[in-house]
């Protein structure tokens, strides 16, 4: 089962996964994240601009505000690439299911829908850990994959801030979908 309905069409034209929601939905998929992200600079240039009117010193504020700004930053990327789409270059639409089949067996991943244009993989929160659960979205684009991860936070709302750990999902796939196309190649010749 989907847990957000994807319009395919759209999705491949942008190459990020365009969502069928309201649009407050959609703008409290950035909002809320990005004053959440933002919050902690703001206690940090707060904190540093206080110390610099007392004139005390200013070392520990300092260091405290460009980690958040690094932090923040990182997040500010995750939040805006949440939905990107990546293209694996595939052989051939049936060929490409297959292997995408014989990975999601090999990792005890579970396919939750296949079809001719998209493939969801859904993984339980006892598969993350920190968060309440990922899906995989592939979408078939003639010969090749485009792929996306999401994590989902409580009442299944997507979570940016797994964007690192669904990175890793999407190289994983992409690894393992690369080996099994050298192994249908080489078994070709």
């Amino acid at each position: 089962m989907n847990r957000i309905p994807i319009d395919i069409s759209k999705s491949k034209k942008a190459k990020k996964l365009i969502t069928r929601q309201w649009f407050l939905e959609k703008i409290f998929d950035y909002l809320l994240p990005l004053m959440l992200v933002g919050m902690f600079p703001f206690i940090a240039i707060m904190e540093f601009n206080s110390n610099l009117n007392k004139d005390e010193p200013i070392g520990l504020s300092l260091a405290f505000l460009i980690f958040t700004m690094i932090i923040g930053g990182l997040m500010i990327y995750s939040i805006f690439n949440v939905y990107k789409l990546e293209r694996i270059k595939g052989i051939s639409r049936g060929k490409n299911s297959n292997l995408i089949k014989k990975i999601a067996e090999k990792n005890d991943w579970n396919i939750s829908a296949n079809n001719q244009q998209i493939a969801i993989i859904n993984f339980s929160w006892q598969d993350s850990g920190t968060d309440w659960g990922k899906q995989m979205t592939i979408i078939y684009d003639g010969t090749d994959l485009l792929v996306n991860c999401i994590s989902f936070g409580l009442h299944s709302s997507p979570s940016p801030f797994h964007w690192f750990a669904n990175k890793r999902k999407v190289n994983k796939l992409t690894t393992e979908f690369e080996n099994g196309i050298k192994n249908v190649l080489q078994q070709r010749v």
